[in-house]
């Protein structure tokens, strides 16, 4: 062991010397950095793909309503049409079957406008927000 009398410098420690440098504090920000840069890269993936599903849910949706209400118009216009045929031969005159047809629907029309406007509307968009509210629980 060296000491100072055979050419040591300095006190003499019996603890060895500490592996570990001191912290260094622009490696910890460094660090921080990447983590919240590869964060945000992650989180704006996320919701990236959460908008993109949504999306596909909703264009879904729309085609599948889409192609029942076509279905259900044509569905529709033909028993409409057999319906006045029949009245109008029932009637002996095929036009008074359309116009009973056309008739019936102008009451049908009616009923709807007075409902519309007693508060059907405000119950119809409450029920739709419910709807999506539910849907995405």
């Amino acid at each position: 062991m060296r000491t100072e009398s055979n050419g040591a410098t300095g006190p003499v420690s019996d603890r060895p010397p500490d592996p570990t440098p001191a912290p260094d504090f622009s490696v910890f920000m460094n660090g921080l950095v990447v983590d919240a840069k590869g964060y945000l890269l992650a989180e704006k993936e996320h919701l990236t793909l959460q908008a993109t599903e949504k999306a596909a849910v909703l264009l879904s949706r729309v085609v599948r309503h889409t192609a029942m209400l076509v279905m259900l118009a044509a569905t529709l216009l033909f028993l409409n049409l057999a319906l006045a045929l029949y009245l109008g031969e029932l009637l002996g005159s095929l036009p008074l079957g359309f116009v009973i047809v056309a008739g019936s629907y102008l009451l049908l029309l009616g009923g709807f406008l007075l409902w519309w406007s007693q508060g059907g509307r405000d119950r119809f968009v409450i029920d739709r927000i419910n709807d999506l509210d539910r849907d995405e629980d």
